[in-house]
């Protein structure tokens, strides 16, 4: 009898397990019935384990067998697409008209609960178009790593919602007003703790989700137009939220990537997050390993392509160029335009950047293709030193003339040094290094130029 009933009570725990995690996801139902049968079955398993450890010696391995389990499953159920309830308190503050558009702010619970209580409130500024027919399309703005104040994400919230185009741009955890006490803002998702990162993937996720779920019940929004864009570190974000919100019409990811194991190894601005990693025992296949539930190649496929726009920089060493490309890979087909600068060198023609996103974000909601090829031309300003041996060391900052291919391999640059201006030829090699000749009125010399391309 006794294995009559373990067998049943197996095929039941099995069908549970499959409903919550193998079924359908966009059936919250089943999931929500699997979740908590599973659970029930759990607590019941654990008990009468318990109950016969305490009778005999001989069930410990049972009770210990069960208690992996147990934590197994609490770990598996932080998912990125696990049922979140679209019902939860909100905090609408009174809107300010500004010129054009009505700027109000919303508060709300992130639905994932941090260990640090300031970072589990969703801070968001959502501005409305004040002249509108009817329901309005949408944007949930993703910012950038670090910032105190939202400038140039405001930038472009107004260019958008001065063209009709609604949008709501949410503070990403640990930043700004989510920064927890004796921290700065972003500081922590760059402080080498890899369980704080990979959780912060997830409930940025999640906050993503509640905020579609938030828009999609005021009598603004039109429901089934609501994009994503994200800049920076809101573009590696978006690329997890994309992955795992259907209910994204368009996406524009501007200078993220994917790998995020990789961007850390190799980013400029993560040499103190490495070098913990690296007291730590980390390598990079052990960090790709512990980032794979959030990471944007094990989620994205071509579906998503179809509906993603994404900007690139050809000489980015923030988010390293290489890892925009496996982004692109990762969508398959998606509309692609690269930067002739750095990470920072966008900056440099925002505002044709801009305009160039709500283009592309018009044209998506009014169901027309976008245009072939963006109008924006960003000069590529490198920035750092030069030595040649009759001129010595100076100070330097070139424009490009003349690249081989689309990497730089071969270049020429006019380069400005207190000395004077001259001539730069050379090829590029690592860490920033181009050797070649420096070509003046006078002579030509041998030259090393380091530099980093803004």
């Amino acid at each position: 009898m006794r294995s009559i009933i373990a067998a049943g009570w197996l095929i039941v725990a099995l069908w549970a397990f499959w409903l919550a995690y193998w079924a359908d996801a966009e059936n919250t139902t089943l999931m929500r019935i699997g979740t908590t049968l599973y659970a029930l079955l759990l607590i019941l398993t654990v008990a009468f384990a318990a109950r016969e450890w305490l009778n005999t010696r001989k069930s410990r391995g049972i009770l210990i067998f069960w208690f992996i389990l147990t934590c197994m499953t609490a770990g598996r159920t932080q998912d990125l697409r696990a049922p979140l309830d679209p019902v939860f308190p909100s905090r609408f503050l009174t809107g300010v008209r500004q010129n054009g558009y009505i700027e109000y702010r919303v508060e709300f619970p992130s639905a994932f609960q941090s260990p640090y209580p300031a970072n589990n409130t969703v801070y968001a500024w959502w501005l409305v178009p004040a002249e509108r027919n009817g329901r309005v399309p949408t944007v949930v703005l993703l910012h950038s790593l670090g910032i105190r104040r939202p400038e140039l994400e405001m930038g472009l919230a107004r260019e958008l919602v001065r063209h009709g185009i609604a949008v709501f741009l949410m503070t990403l955890p640990y930043h700004m007003q989510r920064t927890p006490p004796g921290h700065g803002s972003g500081d922590m998702i760059l402080a080498g703790d890899v369980k704080l990162l990979r959780d912060a993937a997830i409930q940025a996720t999640w906050d993503v989700r509640r905020a579609f779920d938030w828009l999609q019940r005021q009598p603004e929004t039109d429901p089934d137009r609501i994009a994503l864009v994200g800049i920076s570190l809101g573009a590696i974000l978006g690329a997890t939220a994309l992955a795992s919100e259907p209910r994204i019409h368009s996406a524009v990811l501007i200078l993220g990537g994917a790998d995020l194991a990789h961007v850390l190894w190799e980013s400029i601005l993560a040499i103190r997050a490495r070098a913990r990693l690296r007291q730590e025992g980390y390598t990079l296949e052990r960090l790709r390993a512990e980032l794979a539930p959030v990471e944007p190649l094990n989620l994205l496929t071509s579906e998503h392509g179809e509906k993603t726009f994404v900007i690139g920089a050809r000489f980015d060493i923030v988010v390293p160029t290489e890892d925009t490309e496996k982004l692109i890979r990762a969508l398959g087909n998606p509309k692609v335009f690269w930067l002739n600068t750095g990470h920072f060198g966008g900056g440099l023609v925002q505002r044709p950047l801009f305009r160039t996103v709500r283009g592309y974000l018009q044209a998506r909601f009014e169901g027309r293709n976008p245009d072939s090829e963006p109008n924006v031309i960003a000069p590529t300003l490198r920035i750092g030193a030069i030595y040649s041996a009759g001129r010595d060391f100076r100070l330097a900052v070139g424009t490009d003339f003349w690249r081989s291919d689309k990497y730089g391999t071969l270049f020429v640059s006019g380069v400005l040094t207190p000395r004077g201006g001259s001539l730069f030829a050379g090829v590029r090699l690592r860490l920033g290094f181009s050797a070649g000749a420096e070509i003046t009125p006078k002579r030509t010399y041998g030259a090393i130029f380091w530099h980093f391309v803004l």
